[in-house]
């Protein structure tokens, strides 16, 4: 396959294919033109959307010269960018160049790739890490979803935490959610209103000019209202799982002594299916509470292994890296299976000295697994934050590098059920 066509769209939304500039993708602050290894024709269920304030770069295939486009048949145009369906890691990010002439306003929190048109298909700069197909956009019937989501209201009428969810899983297109409402996999269990980080992407609590993906959730249940949500679910889904800390919420470890109520009545009731927590692992002592309560699995975001970057874009109060590194020291010592939520965005993550010091990281702390998911944030914001940086080796090849040293280490997107700890 030749180097697909440049995509690029009108002041509607209307997305074209040029006629002959190809599409070039962008890592740090370089062009390039892909690979095609790097390319895979766009998963079903992925979107594509233009980059208002932002010119699309192209390659011209006669001249092998970058050149921007400003209008395309004396009309203004807008570059292109393609949002994956889970599973699936995003390599590039999308060729533009910022229109000085207007106001700079911060993308959405979503994850921006590059993509051309090629023989009638679209293509991407992506790889897929998870083979899993738990979140595939066929699994989730909108109409089956609003009949399950009156019956749970109907049954649990004074349940805050249901009625929480419900709003997620209807208006956030929040899959988890869904999850819970379809009795099946990971189900979620948000309870922390308030957050000990100011992450630059989070998202939900934004106020520097960017909107939240979603609102957080304003209260903290209680622990029989999150036994209400839990027990069913382990009960009676496949591969049953119920996760702590969600998009829609701060630091889960920031309620811990609701949580291990929560957690030991469950355990009273059920040892089905994984408790599960997503958390910054900022409070060790939190991390040692729930651990002994009954929790099977921590998953520990982070953008960097590095304290410098790691502060920059997670902006801690009351607790610092070293505190993170504890959290996951003490969670090995009770035998819990870690992941790292590593936070993967090109042109920083895959930079030489980040890939040196992750390499020390997963020797030094024997992680289970590392969890390669794209950072839903501006370009241009992240790499005011963090960069841009040279010397870097390519996302897929990171990986692969990973995969070398470490033979036993998990490598996925999703979070696991305990049947499968050891043998994914």
């Amino acid at each position: 396959m030749r180097v697909p066509f440049l995509l690029f769209a009108d002041d509607q939304g209307t997305i074209y294919s040029h006629p002959f500039l190809r599409m070039t993708a962008q890592c740090s602050d370089t062009y390039i033109v892909p690979a095609p290894d790097e390319l895979v024709t766009l998963p079903e269920g992925s979107t594509l959307f233009y980059l208002p304030r932002r010119f699309p770069v192209g390659m011209d295939p006669r001249t092998k010269k970058v050149e921007v486009l400003t209008e395309y048949a004396g009309r203004p145009v807008h570059a292109v960018s393609a949002f994956l369906i889970p599973a699936f890691l995003r390599l590039y990010h999308p060729a533009f160049s910022l229109d000085t002439r207007a106001r700079f306003e911060k993308l959405p929190l979503w994850a921006y790739t590059a993509c051309g048109s090629y023989g009638g298909r679209t293509y991407v700069t992506a790889l897929r890490v998870d083979r899993r197909v738990r979140q595939s956009p066929r699994f989730y019937d909108n109409r089956l979803l609003k009949r399950q989501v009156r019956r749970f209201l109907k049954k649990y009428p004074s349940n805050r935490l249901i009625q929480h969810l419900a709003h997620c899983a209807l208006n956030y297109n929040c899959l988890a959610a869904k999850n819970l409402f379809f009795e099946r996999w990971e189900a979620p269990l948000p309870t922390s209103p308030g957050c000990n980080a100011r992450c630059i992407g989070c998202l939900s609590y934004q106020k520097d000019g960017c909107v939240s993906s979603h609102d957080r959730i304003g209260f903290t249940p209680t622990p029989d209202e999150i036994v209400q949500v839990a027990v069913p679910h382990l009960k009676i889904a496949r591969e049953a799982l119920v996760s702590f800390g969600q998009g829609c919420e701060g630091e889960p470890l920031m309620q811990a002594s609701v949580i291990e109520k929560a957690v030991r009545k469950i355990r009273n009731v059920t040892s089905r299916g994984t408790l599960h927590m997503n958390t910054n692992a900022s409070l060790p002592g939190a991390i040692e509470t729930l651990c002994r309560a009954g929790v099977d699995s921590f998953r520990v975001s982070l953008n960097s292994t590095r304290p410098f970057y790691y502060r920059r874009y997670f902006r801690p109060r009351g607790y610092d890296f070293v505190d993170v590194i504890r959290s996951i020291r003490i969670a090995k010592k009770y035998g819990k299976f870690v992941a790292v939520n590593l936070l993967a965005f090109p042109g920083f993550t895959d930079q030489d000295d980040e890939a040196k010091s992750l390499f020390s990281f997963l020797k030094a702390t024997a992680v289970d697994m590392v969890q390669f998911r794209n950072l839903n944030i501006d370009p241009a914001v992240y790499f005011t934050c963090c960069g841009p940086l040279r010397n870097y080796r390519g996302i897929k090849k990171l990986i692969t590098q990973v995969r070398r040293k470490f033979p036993a280490l998990k490598i996925g997107y999703f979070n696991l059920p305990k049947e499968i700890f050891r043998t994914f």
